[in-house]
């Protein structure tokens, strides 16, 4: 009987009473987190990374592309506070506006559209963006930061990525990271017309694995749930979205699986929100974009500080 007593004595609380000890974690080692953006749906991935942030995470690294990349700029800044205030202020008027020649082309008759289309550069303007980002970033603080940031995009000429880092980012490139060819015009940076990473690398996790910064972790959001399914496309917008979003969720789920194929000795983990965020790309809905951003919170969390069990 004493010495029942005795090993009652010494056994943790939390494993007599089924609760969790004081600071239980799951975090390790300096992390690369890997941002796959999605418009609208980036919501998520920004209240995801703000939860294991200021869960204790230790992200030394992070990689975004398309809305991933200004998430990811907006990390290496330092400032979470703007990140989170980013989002809730987001409506579509502060991403972009209709093209007048591109309403005036649905005015023509027949064959005019086509023409007319043919020689817009976007169908839409992202001149709301630009000023976005010019009032969110502060480059000189992206510059100091420890925290390594990439920044994806696409030469269209070369055929060939080109990435930003924290030196060479700027307001353009971030520009060129969510330039969604036909969606938003190419940026031109030194000569090059550049576009939406996303073409290459999605979730540009192998080019965060291979940038040299030591990692234990890599972290790669995907803001499609798992059980998520897309719409009937019984239009021709919602089947070239459909193609486009069957494509990205295909790339990401390869790249990662590459990536724990080439860095053996780094735990790729694959982050997807717990349920559909009912979010379309291009849909900056202040109430849909707030629940994103809480579910990511609530997700983040549950990495941070997964349940105990008895």
């Amino acid at each position: 009987m004493a010495l029942v007593l005795l090993v009652l004595a010494v056994l943790p609380r939390a494993a007599l009473a089924g609760d969790c000890p004081p600071g239980r974690s799951r975090i390790h080692g300096p992390t690369a987190l890997v941002l796959s953006g999605g418009g609208a749906k980036g919501a998520w991935e920004a209240g995801l990374a703000l939860a294991l942030i200021e869960g204790g995470m230790p992200v030394s690294l992070v990689a975004g592309s398309s809305a991933g990349a200004l998430n990811a700029a907006l990390i290496a800044d330092g400032r979470l506070d703007r990140l989170e205030t980013t989002w809730r202020s987001l409506t579509r008027e502060r991403v972009y506006t209709l093209r007048a020649s591109v309403v005036f082309a649905g005015l023509l008759p027949g064959w005019l559209t086509l023409v007319a289309l043919d020689h817009a550069r976007s169908l839409l303007d992202p001149r709301p963006l630009r000023e976005l980002i010019e009032a969110s970033l502060d480059l000189e603080r992206i510059r100091a930061s420890p925290t390594r940031l990439l920044v994806v995009t696409v030469d269209l000429e070369r055929r060939e990525q080109r990435v930003f880092d924290n030196d060479t980012v700027s307001v353009d490139a971030l520009m060129a990271a969510a330039a969604v060819p036909g969606v938003f015009p190419p940026v031109e940076i030194d000569g090059a017309l550049l576009v939406d990473g996303g073409l290459t690398g999605r979730a540009p996790v192998l080019e965060a694995l291979a940038a040299g910064v030591p990692v234990d972790r890599a972290i790669v959001a995907l803001s499609y749930a798992p059980d998520e399914r897309g719409e009937r496309p019984t239009t021709l917008r919602r089947a070239l979205e459909q193609a486009f979003e069957t494509a990205m969720i295909r790339q990401i789920e390869r790249d990662a699986e590459l990536a724990r194929l080439k860095f053996p000795s780094t735990e790729v983990t694959l982050l997807r929100p717990s349920q559909a965020l009912r979010l379309r790309p291009l849909e900056f809905d202040p109430e849909g974009l707030a629940r994103a951003l809480a579910l990511g919170r609530a997700d983040g969390r549950r990495v941070v500080q997964p349940p105990c069990r008895p």
